[in-house]
C-alpha cells in the first residue's frame, strides 16, 4: 500500500503559526464555549443521558426549582436531560458573548429524579421529590479541532472557570482611525464583519462599528476590506513553531518577519549577470502582390450596391442572426427590392 500522501503542513520540518486554545485541569466541561467558537473548532460531549437510566417514572410528585442568581447557563444539565430548555439570545454580540438569553424546566419532561442537582457546578438546582437510587458518574470531554482552531480565545472570554488556554497566533494591536470613521456606513458596507474570522465587529447604539480587541487575532482582513481605510492592524510578534535547520530556513525567517513588519526583504541582485546581446536577422521585406487596376474597378463596381445595404442596421442584425443561408436569401431580397425602387 502506497504511503498516504501528507499535507507539507503537518511536516516537522515546516514551521507553521501557532493558534490554539486547549482545556486545562479546571475544566469541567460544561456547554459554553461549543456555540461561541466561531469556526466550530470545538465539540464537548458527555458520557451519560437521563436516558441512559431508564424512561420517566409515572405519577411521581415532587419540587424543581432553579436559583437563577447562581446559574451561569454553562448548559450541564440541558445536554444531561431534555426537561432543562436553554433559550438562545435573539441575536449575538461578542461583547456579550453567553449566547443564552435564559433556561427553562419543562416539568412535563421531569420526574424529578434530583440527578440533575449533583451535576450543576453551581448547586443552582433543588429537587424535592423520590430521587433515583442511581450513582451518577458525570464525565465529559472537550476536544479542540487544531485544524479549525484559529486563536481568537472567544471560548476562554465565556469560560466561567477560566479552564481553556489559548495562544494568539500573532502580538499586536488593532486600531480604528478616528478621521475616516465619518465615512464608514457600517449597516450599508458590513465589509469588516463578513470578512472576519473571529466574529469581533458590532455597530454599538449611535450605529458605528465597534470591534472588541480581545477576540481579534489580527489577521488584518478588515484592514484590507474597509473601503475608507477606517481600520489600521499592527503586528509586532509572530508565534509560530520552531524553524529547523534547512536550505530554506532564512527564507522561512524572513518571511515570519515580514508578517510582523509588513517588509519583505529583496533577493540581492547586485551580482547578476545580463545575457549577452543577441544578435537577429532581419526580416525579409513583405512583398506587396500586384493588384490588377481593372479587376478592382470591376470589384468595386460589383460592391457598390452591397456596401450601403451593410450599413443599415436591419441588414447587420440579419447577417449576425440568421443562418448563413437564409441571410444571404434575405439581403438578395432586399437588393433586388431596392434595384427596382430605383429604377
Amino acid at each position: 500500500m502506497k504511503d498516504k500522501v501528507k499535507d507539507f503542513r503537518d511536516l516537522e520540518q515546516y514551521p507553521r503559526l501557532v493558534a490554539e486554545a486547549a482545556p486545562n485541569e479546571k475544566c469541567l466541561p460544561c456547554a459554553l464555549c461549543e456555540p461561541v467558537c466561531p469556526t466550530k473548532a470545538i465539540k464537548v460531549a458527555f458520557n451519560k443521558t437521563r436516558e441512559d437510566f431508564g424512561p420517566l417514572r409515572k405519577d411521581i410528585e415532587g419540587k424543581i426549582s432553579l436559583d437563577r442568581e447562581k446559574c451561569n447557563l454553562c448548559g450541564r444539565c440541558a445536554r444531561f436531560c431534555k426537561a432543562f430548555v436553554l433559550i438562545d439570545k435573539p441575536k449575538q454580540d461578542p461583547r456579550e458573548l453567553v449566547p443564552y438569553e435564559q433556561i427553562l424546566i419543562d416539568e412535563d419532561l421531569c420526574d424529578f429524579c434530583g440527578l440533575c442537582a449533583g451535576i450543576c457546578p453551581e448547586e443552582a438546582i433543588k429537587v424535592e421529590g423520590l430521587p433515583l437510587e442511581e450513582k451518577l458518574d458525570l464525565k465529559g470531554s472537550l476536544e479542540v479541532d487544531k485544524s479549525l482552531c484559529i486563536g481568537c480565545g472567544r471560548c476562554a472570554l465565556v469560560c466561567p472557570y477560566q479552564a481553556i488556554d489559548v495562544k494568539k497566533p500573532f502580538e499586536g494591536e488593532i486600531r480604528l482611525v478616528e478621521k475616516n470613521l465619518p465615512k464608514c456606513d457600517p449597516l450599508g458596507c458590513h465589509g469588516c464583519f463578513n470578512v472576519c474570522p473571529a466574529d469581533c465587529w458590532y455597530i454599538d447604539e449611535n450605529g458605528k462599528i465597534g470591534v472588541v480587541k480581545e477576540q481579534c487575532i489580527l489577521c488584518g482582513a478588515c484592514a484590507r476590506a474597509c473601503h475608507c481605510l477606517a481600520i489600521d492592524v499592527s503586528r509586532t510578534g509572530v508565534h509560530h513553531t520552531e524553524v529547523k535547520e534547512a536550505p530554506w530556513a532564512e527564507e522561512w525567517k524572513d518571511a515570519i518577519s515580514a508578517i510582523a513588519t509588513g517588509e519583505k526583504k529583496r533577493p540581492d541582485t547586485s551580482m547578476a549577470v545580463e545575457p549577452p546581446d543577441i544578435e537577429r536577422p532581419p526580416l525579409a521585406k513583405i512583398e506587396v502582390p500586384f493588384r490588377d487596376p481593372d479587376l478592382a474597378k470591376l470589384l468595386d463596381q460589383a460592391l457598390a450596391p452591397v456596401v450601403p445595404l451593410l450599413k443599415k442596421p436591419k441588414v447587420r442584425y440579419i447577417l449576425e442572426s440568421e443562418p448563413p443561408e437564409a441571410a444571404s436569401e434575405k439581403i438578395v431580397a432586399r437588393m433586388n427590392k431596392a434595384k427596382a425602387e430605383g429604377s
